[in-house]
């Protein structure tokens, strides 16, 4: 199954910086395999989150492993085995993303498609309509529970006029986990055990 993405949208300054670091401890000590997205031009030095970076580039990537010079085994590993990729890149409209507030900051992200929590030591305003953390250990218990409920099996049904169609259980689960991604940003999904899709020509 594909990484689970999450955008962490902030001011990119040094206390987004040390919560990052943090959280990617928190990941690590739930058994969260996580990698880490940054843009080019991000400063050259070796990670210091425990965890793998991409530095994405206009038409390359570059990845920098917390253990020294990586292998090809270890590009592979980190490719493959990855559960969560967290991006410092700029967040795009309806991705998922986790909205950073350090002290001083206002939330600039609520109403946003795709906005999944808000953290942070910032004075958030009450009731901004997703759940609020203000330590890394918060906000990875969160992140690893959505990542557990990714790859839960799931059911498919797939009716065509009301006949249900044959495929192999791993397809059914490919298009389940597929489907689930997909739809998981929008409201009205959050906690849903089932999800219905009528496509009619």
């Amino acid at each position: 199954m594909a990484a689970m993405l999450v955008h962490l949208a902030g001011p990119g300054d040094a206390a987004q910086e040390d919560f990052l670091i943090a959280l990617c401890r928190e990941l690590a000590a739930r058994g969260v395999r996580v990698a880490v997205a940054r843009p080019e031009e991000a400063p050259a030095a070796p990670p210091v989150c425990g965890a793998a970076e991409l530095r994405l580039g206009a038409n390359s990537f570059t990845m920098l492993n917390p253990g020294g010079a990586p292998s090809l085994e270890d590009g592979l590993r980190l490719l493959e085995g990855a559960q969560l990729v967290i991006s410092l890149l700029p967040p795009e409209e309806g991705k998922a993303m986790v909205g950073y507030c350090g002290a001083g900051n206002a939330p600039g992200l609520l109403g946003r498609a795709g906005l999944l929590a808000l953290a942070g030591p910032s004075d958030i305003p009450p009731d901004p309509g997703v759940p609020v953390f203000d330590d890394a250990a918060g906000l990875a218990g969160f992140l690893a529970a959505r990542i557990g409920e990714r790859t839960e099996r799931r059911s498919l049904t797939i009716l065509a006029d009301g006949e249900p169609i044959k495929a192999k259980a791993f397809v059914k689960d490919i298009i389940a986990n597929s489907l689930h991604g997909l739809l998981a940003p929008l409201k009205g999904t959050e906690g849903a055990r089932r999800l219905e899709i009528i496509i009619e020509e």
